[in-house]
């Protein structure tokens, strides 16, 4: 049975939630452990002095409303684990009747075994995955009528394991009459397999029958690992018949087309070629925004206002799972900074890491001095920059201007095609070139962060 002060931290936890972002919970609030409910205090442990700093002087004002709700109590004075037994000494000295209450870790009591973070309200449609997200919805809804079997595939990173949990966790939650809904990774599957037919007596293969052989729903992921050991393709091959000729729902999951995986054998790949076979592209400028502000609102994070745009621009040749992973660490080093809004310095800091170029001020650096940067380095006309022009010595110092007034200046693109007489689409192709180059070519990689400094010295000695 739960003790008072468990009862009450519990609720206090929910309510933090509604308050703080993700990173912060997990950072810092999550590892504190309160022991004491003093007077007008709540006395918790940190694990460390950061976290006992970062408390005091950032995440105290918003826990204060719900410490006084459930604790009668507005401070918190936290203590380290080697201060803990000093405290109780004092605090069972000074209080001889008085019972010290001490949080016990919680037992985790939920079998859902999917994802509970990746649903279908959670995953962000945009026109590049539209229809599999329409087509895992319907499989969801109502198992092995439609789509069977459902194949998704797509880059890494795009949302594909997402839609899978997505349809696990609505299955699990509206079908809750004994179905049995199984999900593993292709790798997954063939370890079970080998552990299998390592026992020395038929029991092991019969577990394994018994176990993906009544599922009423099959979730594989990656595929095209599937391995061309002997048996492994013939033992999933007869484990897609039986679950297919039962009326059974199969989703599989790869990163390539059932064509294109060189291990899969033929009959294998005409199985899955009988059901639907559904890409997702990458995500395009919109719905990359939509991904940024959909995370922002989920994480409960906290950015200067423009900079989901300015991430939705510059982001374009990350995918959602490296989208995600750089929102994350801007707001964790804006965290450890001791800042609650995440600012333009630390979206910087962190793309400079992943390799973008840092954006110079645009207080004194304009349009006008990354044009006169370019020409003066190429030793090229300004007319010629911004003309018509398109033999080599030309194309590439303006892609080379047009990155840099994106990446340097954050202003719209259809304002760079304005200067440079070209369409959106063009911009965008010179834009997403250069930054592709950025990366893969170390002269491109010289040319601009070169440019770069030269704008730096520009602006420092006007």
């Amino acid at each position: 049975m739960q003790s008072y002060i468990e009862r009450q931290w519990a609720l206090c936890m929910e309510d933090f939630g509604k308050k703080i972002s993700s990173v912060g919970m997990d950072l810092w609030i999550n590892t504190l452990q309160p022991i004491n409910i003093e007077q007008d205090k709540l006395v918790v442990i940190a694990p460390s002095e950061m976290a006992r700093t970062l408390i005091y002087s950032t995440y105290l004002d918003k826990m204060k409303e719900a410490l006084k709700t459930h604790f009668n109590v507005e401070e918190i004075y936290v203590i380290l684990p080697e201060e803990r037994e000093d405290y109780i000494a004092k605090y069972s000295q000074d209080n001889p009747d008085a019972e010290l209450n001490i949080l016990e870790p919680k037992e985790q009591t939920t079998k859902n075994p999917f994802n509970p973070r990746y649903t279908f309200d959670n995953f962000v449609i945009g026109t590049t995955n539209q229809v599999v997200y329409a087509a895992a919805r319907a499989v969801a809804e109502s198992p092995a009528t439609r789509f069977n079997p459902l194949f998704i595939y797509g880059g890494s990173g795009l949302g594909k394991t997402h839609l899978l949990h997505a349809i696990g966790n609505y299955i699990w939650e509206h079908k809750t009459t004994g179905l049995s809904i199984i999900y593993v990774t292709c790798e997954q599957f063939t370890n079970a397999f080998i552990e299998a037919l390592r026992e020395r007596h038929e029991k092991g293969m019969d577990g394994f029958h018994k176990r993906f052989r009544q599922a009423d729903v099959l979730l594989i992921d990656d595929i095209q690992f599937i391995s061309n050991r002997k048996g492994v393709q013939e033992e999933f091959f007869n484990t897609f018949n039986d679950l297919y000729q039962a009326g059974k729902q199969i989703i599989i999951s790869s990163d390539r087309p059932p064509k294109d995986i060189a291990t899969l054998e033929e009959r294998l790949r005409s199985r899955f070629a009988s059901g639907f076979i559904q890409d997702i592209q990458p995500p395009d400028f919109e719905t990359r925004l939509l991904i940024i502000q959909k995370k922002i609102e989920l994480e409960r994070f906290e950015f200067e206002k423009g900079m989901d745009v300015e991430l939705a621009e510059r982001l374009s040749n990350f995918n959602i799972r490296e989208m995600e992973a750089i929102l994350r660490k801007i707001y964790f080093l804006a965290n450890l900074h001791g800042k609650t809004v995440a600012t333009r310095e630390d979206m910087e800091e962190v793309l400079e890491k992943e390799g973008e170029p840092t954006v110079v001020s645009t207080t004194k650096v304009t349009q006008e001095k990354i044009i006169n940067a370019v020409c003066k380095y190429f030793t090229i006309d300004k007319r010629d920059l911004t003309g018509r022009k398109r033999n080599k010595e030309i194309v590439e110092p303006r892609q080379i201007c047009i990155y840099l007034m994106w990446s340097q200046l954050a202003i719209p693109l259809a304002t760079i095609g304005q200067i440079f007489g070209r369409d959106h689409t063009t911009i965008i192709h010179a834009r997403d070139k250069i930054m592709e180059l950025v990366k893969t070519n170390k002269q491109t990689k010289k040319i601009v962060n070169d440019l770069v400094a030269e704008l730096k010295n520009t602006q420092q000695n006007s």
